[in-house]
């Protein structure tokens, strides 16, 4: 089911031999319609991270812990999709692409972006506060300085200016994804005091 829906919403995006978007179904099409965003949230934050976890437990419903991670990857991975779009939106919208940056703007989609980076934060020191996850979840900080440039960049530039943060906001996913998964490892897994 993943694999099939994955492959499906790849297709009606803009891609494969023959995108939805450029053979008259502008209205399937996923690129064209706006809901890129729900998507890139969906898959790389929730189907990604509950995938794996339901091929372990298949009927056991996913802890909280594993849906604050989920959330908070899938809020920067929608962020690399923001600022593709902002940064596309002058010609996106000669095609007929109605991304959220067409919709609504250019300060839309950068306030959409500062939303989405202070989420995935926000996420993990409101649940180490609470006493949901162990404080090793707040590894993830040490990306702060990465976030903070990517947010002053993503906010200041635009068009073709904005393509070293497309790929910016990629690396910061990754790096946040790596110690959030090492932190998620060491809590699960505490080294022995023997």
């Amino acid at each position: 089911f993943v694999t099939a829906t994955s492959v499906f919403n790849a297709v009606a995006y803009t891609g494969g031999p023959f995108p939805l978007g450029y053979v008259g179904l502008g209205r399937v099409s996923i690129g064209y319609s706006g809901l890129g965003d729900v998507f890139v949230m969906a898959y790389f934050g929730y189907v990604a991270t509950f995938a794996p976890y339901y091929l372990r437990q298949p009927f056991v419903a996913p802890p909280l812990d594993l849906a604050l991670a989920a959330t908070a990857l899938g809020a920067l991975a929608t962020g690399v999709l923001v600022v593709n779009n902002l940064r596309d939106r002058n010609t996106d919208v000669l095609v007929g692409k109605r991304t959220l940056a067409v919709r609504f703007g250019g300060t839309f989609a950068r306030s959409q972006y500062i939303v989405l980076v202070v989420a995935a934060y926000a996420l993990l020191a409101a649940a180490v506060a609470l006493r949901l996850v162990p404080f090793l979840w707040l590894s993830p900080f040490a990306t702060l300085p990465l976030a903070v440039s990517q947010v002053r960049a993503v906010w200041a530039k635009d068009g073709a200016a904005l393509n070293p943060y497309v790929g910016g906001t990629a690396k910061l996913q990754l790096a946040f994804g790596m110690l959030l998964a090492a932190a998620i490892l060491a809590s699960a897994h505490p080294p022995s005091t023997s």
